[in-house]
């Protein structure tokens, strides 16, 4: 057999190899999800029925800033209405299947959708325990001074948008997915976008990755 058939033939077997890998890299992200964002599903999923938060311990609280859906002041989206555990926060716990609050978006019918979780620890108390921020999901807490609009003492927050597509970022505080006005529930989304853009992303890499394996052979079979 020629050398030049022989690369030609290592060259597909190579290209077969790297496609066979593209396509098995979606299984491969959701197989690496981090122990915390498993954790998170499985401590909260239940919390989609505002019901079983409520009967969980979770509501929304009776005055206060907190009570109102918290939408940012610069247009970036909003965070929604916020259930607060109150059993849950003043410890210095950061446990990501048991967050602080939780995070809702006001949808027709006077129903709510679960959008995020909050994880929230005051930081006179982390502090005096700690000498650096808290951290989930391999990302660290937002240090939230006083004054702040929540009339709270400092505190460390984290969003966490598993229940809602976050173009800012999983881990950002507003969502610009999210109002406080009250829309339809159809046209709330979820975290399944983000696996579409890696689907068509996979499939435009193999687009490109089939068009140089054709040029590179082409050039072989004529040189």
């Amino acid at each position: 057999m020629g050398s030049g058939r022989l690369r030609r033939i290592a060259l597909v077997v190579s290209g077969a190899t790297l496609l066979a890998a593209l396509l098995a890299l979606p299984g491969a992200v959701f197989a690496g999800e981090s122990e915390d964002v498993a954790a998170a599903h499985a401590g909260t999923a239940a919390f989609t029925d505002v019901g079983l938060a409520e009967a969980a311990g979770y509501g929304l609280p009776p005055e206060g800033p907190l009570h109102e859906c918290i939408a940012s002041f610069d247009d970036t989206g909003a965070m929604g209405l916020h259930y607060i555990n109150g059993e849950l926060v003043g410890d210095t716990v950061v446990d990501p299947a048991a967050p602080e609050a939780l995070v809702y978006q006001p949808i027709a019918g006077g129903a709510l959708k679960l959008v995020a979780l909050e994880y929230v620890v005051f930081a006179e108390a982390w502090d005096a325990e700690n000498d650096h921020p808290p951290m989930l999901f391999g990302e660290m807490f937002m240090l939230i001074e006083e004054p702040n609009r929540y009339a709270l003492p400092s505190f460390y927050a984290l969003h966490a948008w598993l229940y809602e597509d976050n173009p800012s970022g999983t881990y950002a505080a507003f969502n610009p997915n999210v109002t406080c006005d009250v829309v339809p529930d159809t046209a709330t989304q979820t975290a399944a976008p983000a696996a579409s853009t890696l689907t068509v992303a996979l499939v435009v890499a193999l687009l490109g990755l089939s068009a140089l394996l054709g040029v590179a052979i082409a050039r072989r079979r004529f040189a």
